[in-house]
């Protein structure tokens, strides 16, 4: 009996490395290849209720309603890409072209005060502190011409990008056309190709999958929401102009694993510090470690309440994830560990007794 179980448990572990490695082979290397049509099914399924409930009051073909919807869908992701786009760009613009007028009305006039306090008490340290703002000077403008070599090269190589992803961009609406107007004719073929007796698994499976990318969307938008408020009130309170611009930009860069706020605020603490402003450095200095303990706190509560899994669990799965598999296993683990625990409840696998 004991030799059954530990059999059946190697099998089950086995399976289980193999469902992980081919899900990472699938998201690492199919996906990227795949793109255009994987967003074009997930625009598909997104769509499917609104476009079943309108069928079903209307009595309109599905065809034309499929259509209506994608149009006026892609019209406002248009409009509000563009909007966003405009705003950026303009806001890019403007910062790049007023560095040097804020370096020298700005900053340099602050580090001349504070090197002209420190040679005032201490008169040994004049020359050190000239060839100091010596170099920074010749730092600075050096850093400026690079950075506008590296605009330059961004630019050149975002246009030469361009022809492909408008390809891709192409091939993703294309695609979510069709996915959207035949979707449960292709359901029902791929369907059709397992056995009666795995066709549950496969529909559940399918289910499980997307409840549960569905519920990570759901606690990602909350922990995004609640940054976005934090930063917006600390700016305002700051006297930052436009505060819910800055808010929602570095609430997006936040969600991203590597940078986080503290890659905008941090740096914006120590020039404000620099350049004399202190309740500025301070502030932001404040509001980067509320953030922080307040991500920290929150984010493997929320996720591992709209996912099933106990907080301490999902923390440990999406650091595994992120150290084995980068930005990517911050998702893949605990997805993967919620929907096998669902199947597990199912009695679809038996894995651990619950």
């Amino acid at each position: 009996m004991n030799l059954n179980k530990q059999r059946a448990f190697i099998i089950h572990f086995i399976f289980f490395l193999i469902l992980t490695l081919l899900l990472y082979v699938g998201i690492k290397y199919v996906f990227p290849l795949l793109m255009p049509f994987v967003i074009g099914i997930v625009i598909a399924m997104s769509f499917r209720n609104l476009i079943d409930l309108i069928e079903k009051k209307t009595h309109i073909k599905r065809v034309f309603i499929s259509i209506l919807t994608l149009l006026v869908f892609y019209s406002l992701l248009g409009f509000i890409i563009s909007l966003i786009g405009v705003k950026m760009v303009n806001f890019v613009s403007s910062l790049f072209y007023n560095l040097p007028t804020l370096y020298k009305e700005t900053l340099l006039p602050a580090l001349n005060t504070v090197t002209d306090n420190m040679i005032e008490k201490y008169p040994s340290t004049r020359t050190y502190l000239d060839n100091f703002m010596s170099n920074i000077d010749q730092s600075v403008f050096t850093y400026l011409s690079q950075i506008s070599t590296k605009v330059v090269s961004m630019a050149t190589g975002f246009a030469g990008m361009l022809p492909t992803l408008l390809i891709k961009f192409i091939f993703t609406i294309v695609s979510s056309f069709f996915f959207t107007i035949d979707y449960y004719k292709i359901t029902r073929f791929i369907v059709r190709q397992f056995k009666p007796e795995h066709q549950k698994v496969i529909l559940n499976l399918k289910d499980n999958v997307i409840g549960s990318l569905g519920n990570f969307i759901k606690a990602y938008t909350a922990i995004i929401s609640i940054t976005f408020a934090e930063l917006s009130i600390g700016f305002w309170i700051l006297g930052i102009p436009s505060p819910f611009l800055f808010g929602l930009l570095v609430a997006i860069i936040d969600i991203m694993p590597i940078l986080g706020t503290g890659a905008v605020l941090l740096p914006w603490s120590v020039i404000a510090f620099i350049i004399g402003n202190t309740k500025i450095g301070m502030g932001m200095l404040i509001l980067y470690v509320v953030i922080t303990v307040v991500r920290q706190i929150l984010e493997p509560k929320i996720v591992g309440q709209q996912i099933g899994l106990y907080p301490i669990v999902t923390l440990i799965l999406m650091y595994v994830g992120a150290q084995l598999m980068g930005v990517l296993g911050l998702l893949i683990l605990p997805i993967m560990a919620t929907i096998l625990i669902k199947l597990n409840k199912e009695g679809s696998i038996h894995l651990f007794k619950i």
